[in-house]
């Protein structure tokens, strides 16, 4: 049977996200757009770390710091299951990763950064377009290329005469590793079901940590471009194996198929007043605004506020003040600071 990338499907597979200056209920109503009574609150916390206060609803799973009045940050950890509920959600309200994400950097509240996204690209084809076993053999020949020199494999007992084979390339805690592994036996061990009920099913997966993840959630969000383009073009760019006599290693090469290479940059730049823009004419906050508009030039707002009486009640959070400080600085209107710092929200001891 030929192998076809039609058998071919990327996933995200595990989420860490850190929203500063932002407590439970932002994170909960804004972001995840799910109702705050869904959760169940607890006081427990995560090893090394400041946050206090537990919110679950099924795999979704948020940390806060609550009981020091000075300090607000939510963390959200996605596991494999957790990125499925949150998928399902999104599906529901005609959203999809990239809103959510689009929503994470562009929203004013708050500075998102993701620490830690793992993605999968399963491999269902009955005939694999590789084995673990061939990557290993040509990282134990120093046939590839990576950005993550180092590699480890192990091969645990399966049966009698076989066993189950993960390749690592990258060390445990380096920003970029790539993971390749037999996901077909261990589903097999996982459910305590012979081989013969399952069919074939070989797992890459590409986890990224703190800046690399960051950027991958940025290019999700505003490149436009499908998330299985976006992760075969980072493996084009970053993890290459070859033959003994230094050609493409043509499994290789047709499993990644014809993308753009994507390299990432890795910085740590605070989020720009060009995506909340972008947020501001994809996310609808523009149509919203007209609507209103529209209602107050025909005398429909009923009890509705109009937009000119609303404005002067607002006030920026400090993250998004900072990025038109930023804004103005780079134009050299420093000027306007001091305005830009009235209209600040006070920090609340």
């Amino acid at each position: 049977m030929k192998t076809s990338r039609k058998n071919l499907s990327v996933l995200i597979d595990w989420l860490t996200i850190i929203f500063e200056e932002t407590d439970a209920f932002t994170v909960i109503q804004n972001y995840l757009d799910l109702p705050v009574e869904a959760f169940e609150k607890d006081y427990r916390g995560v090893q090394y770390k400041e946050y206090d206060t537990r919110y679950t609803f099924g795999q979704i799973v948020l940390y806060s710091i609550e009981q020091q009045p000075d300090k607000q940050e939510c963390y959200l950890t996605l596991s494999g299951e957790g990125c499925r509920q949150v998928e399902k959600h999104l599906k529901r309200n005609h959203q999809t990763w990239e809103s959510f994400f689009r929503s994470c950097f562009s929203y004013s509240d708050s500075v998102v950064r993701m620490t830690r996204i793992d993605i999968a690209i399963d491999d269902k084809n009955k005939v694999p377009f590789f084995t673990i076993k061939e990557l290993y053999k040509k990282c134990e020949n120093e046939l590839y290329q990576s950005i993550s020199q180092t590699y480890s494999y192990t091969d645990s007992k399966f049966s009698l005469n076989d066993g189950a084979k993960t390749l690592y390339i990258g060390a445990k805690k380096s920003r970029v590793r790539f993971r390749f592994y037999d996901k077909d036996k261990e589903q097999a061990l996982k459910q305590k079901l012979p081989m013969d009920n399952l069919n074939s099913w070989k797992r890459t997966e590409i986890q990224l940590r703190d800046e690399y993840a960051t950027q991958m959630c940025r290019q999700i969000a505003f490149s436009q471009k499908p998330l299985g383009a976006l992760i075969f073009g980072f493996l084009k760019e970053n993890l290459t194996f070859y033959t003994e006599t230094g050609e493409l290693f043509r499994p290789w090469e047709r499993f990644i198929g014809s993308v753009e290479p994507l390299k990432l940059k890795a910085t740590n730049e605070l989020t720009t007043l060009c995506d909340t823009q972008n947020w501001l004419e994809t996310g609808g906050v523009l149509a919203i605004l007209k609507g209103f508009k529209l209602l107050e030039e025909h005398n429909a707002l009923g009890n509705l506020q109009s937009v000119e009486q609303l404005l002067p009640q607002a006030l920026f959070s400090r993250s998004f003040s900072q990025k038109l400080v930023a804004h103005v600085s780079m134009l050299n209107r420093i000027d306007l600071v001091k305005m830009i710092q009235d209209n600040t929200k006070k920090a609340e001891f």
